[in-house]
């Protein structure tokens, strides 16, 4: 008999997943410190949390030193951790970010590795970590990739609870990890963190006709541990401030997500061009997904999972009238694995001999889209206070004063490490500012929470030439602004900016006769 010569099967050599997962790690974290953050985000929630840390307020989160209600607390607990054991570097703010993202990787890589294989886990990871969207929302310094981060290890915990359970294995540490990151999800963004995997998950359930595996995930002690994980700061939060609820949960949930006069308004079908866009190369494999063959045979129960997750993530936040492209970075991790299912499909297939290329191409190409991108972030850096600061910083006391006009730089007090929160001078009763959502209405409400506070740092234009006037000799008052601000406020008139940056300036104002002057015409200082 002939013996039948067989072609050895294509190599699907594998790193060593420490030695991989460590890699991931260091790429997602690579550029992290490169660029200025970014406005308004990057320096509203990295400012937050250096407020905090300043004035000690470990448990509510303070804009301009006052309360500030708009999201709940893990990202500032964790920017504020960082920021207390290196120092209030800026880039440690996206840290939290960054922890997230690896974290997402490492569990999607051994959820893989358990049900499916090391070659798909592999893939799954470096496509995840080589898609542009995912490694800027890796590097940026705001909730979008700690929620996705909550969401996604949550769901992965809770399907492999189903899994095990539905197996006679052992579920029970499984689902309290699944409990206590849904309740970490509540508290990086508010009900979307139970919401959102609890609907991916049941539907799924469902579909299969998993129904130990949904017994197992309502497990009481696991519901228990949620609990105990999500609700105590928000009870707290209302015994403290008693419109809490209404602010947070109402306005902050409800309102916004039904209506449409909020900022960023864009059409139903906005994330599928930016997840697509964003995910390219990787996206291009997309086509082998839609395929009928793909959806057929005893592998199409995690895909199933992968596509109701994603499908759940985009549709939700396609609702609202209201999009930011970072809501749907959880749609990432499901969309990598079902991708890496093609890839790896295709890899083994022996008569084509293309895709091994491909392959190679599309992770080079991903990687130099990423590092191009936080490149051209880097020197689009515009409006940033890094440049002011760094002139102002060595110059600073313990009892200056900043003040900044018609406009509130989020990053302005992390950057100059500022002593006190800031004066704001605005038309504060001017009625279109409870309308509108822009940075004054964020002060307006986080003033509502503390009117001391709100009444010493939210003035007009009047009682701020008044505290001028009774500035004693030798105060100093660092006045953030724009070129125009130097002719039309008399407290600027005739001085040199201490520094400037392409589009602001920061005056050096001091508290003498020549002030007194030029601001209320000679009056003697109060007292």
């Amino acid at each position: 008999m002939a013996k039948i010569m067989q072609q050895p099967a294509r190599s699907e050599w594998t790193p060593p997943a420490g030695w991989f997962l460590l890699a991931i790690g260091a790429w997602l974290a690579a550029l992290i410190w490169y660029r200025p953050l970014t406005l308004p985000d990057e320096g509203r929630y990295a400012g937050v949390a250096w407020d905090m840390l300043r004035a000690g307020s470990h448990g509510v989160p303070l804009l301009d030193g006052m309360p500030y209600f708009h999201k709940p607390p893990l990202y500032y607990w964790l920017s504020e951790f960082f920021f207390a054991l290196f120092g209030p570097h800026p880039w440690l703010a996206r840290l939290p970010s960054w922890m997230a993202a690896w974290g997402t990787s490492i569990a999607l890589y051994f959820f893989v590795l358990r049900h499916r294989d090391r070659a798909t886990a592999t893939m799954t990871t470096l496509i995840l970590a080589c898609m542009p969207f995912f490694y800027g929302g890796a590097q940026f310094a705001n909730l979008d990739m700690l929620v996705a981060g909550m969401i996604s290890l949550c769901v992965l915990a809770a399907a492999e609870t189903a899994l095990r359970a539905e197996r006679g294995q052992a579920y029970r540490a499984m689902s309290l990890a699944a409990a206590a990151l849904a309740g970490l999800a509540v508290l990086a963004k508010g009900l979307i963190g139970l919401v959102l995997p609890g609907a991916v998950l049941f539907i799924w359930l469902v579909a299969g006709k998993r129904w130990r595996g949904l017994k197992a995930l309502v497990w009481p002690p696991a519901l228990l541990l949620f609990a105990a994980v999500a609700v105590p700061w928000f009870w707290l939060m209302q015994t403290r401030f008693s419109g809490f609820y209404d602010y947070f949960f109402v306005y902050q949930h409800f309102q916004r997500f039904a209506a449409t006069g909020f900022n960023n308004a864009q059409p139903f079908w906005f994330y599928l061009p930016v997840i697509v866009g964003l995910a390219l190369p990787w996206s291009l494999w997309g086509g082998g997904i839609l395929r009928k063959t793909f959806w057929t045979g005893p592998t199409r129960e995690l895909r199933l999972l992968a596509a109701i997750w994603a499908v759940v993530i985009l549709a939700f936040f396609s609702l609202p009238a209201s999009k930011l492209v970072g809501y749907v970075l959880p749609t990432l991790p499901p969309l990598a694995f079902l991708l890496a299912e093609v890839v790896v499909a295709a890899w083994r297939n022996e008569h084509d001999t293309i895709t091994p290329r491909l392959v190679r191409i599309s992770a080079g190409a991903g990687a130099f889209i990423c590092v191009l991108a936080v490149g051209i972030a880097g020197h689009n850096a515009r409006g940033s206070a890094e440049p002011l600061a760094n002139v102002i910083r060595p110059q600073l006391q313990a009892d200056d004063t900043f003040v900044s006009l018609h406009a509130y730089p989020f990053d302005l007090a992390l950057y100059m490490r500022a002593p006190k929160p800031s004066w704001v001078v605005d038309d504060w009763l001017n009625p279109e500012i409870p309308t509108r959502d822009n940075w004054r209405k964020e002060l307006y409400d986080a003033a509502k929470f503390d009117p001391v506070v709100g009444k010493q740092v939210l003035i007009s234009n009047e009682e701020f030439n008044a505290r001028l006037c009774a500035a004693p000799d030798g105060a100093r008052y660092w006045v953030w602004g724009t070129n125009s601000d130097g002719a039309d406020y008399p407290a600027l008139q005739g001085l040199t900016p201490a520094a400037t940056s392409v589009k602001f300036l920061i005056w050096k104002v001091e508290g003498g006769p020549a002030l007194r002057q030029r601001v209320c015409g000679g009056t003697p200082k109060a007292g």
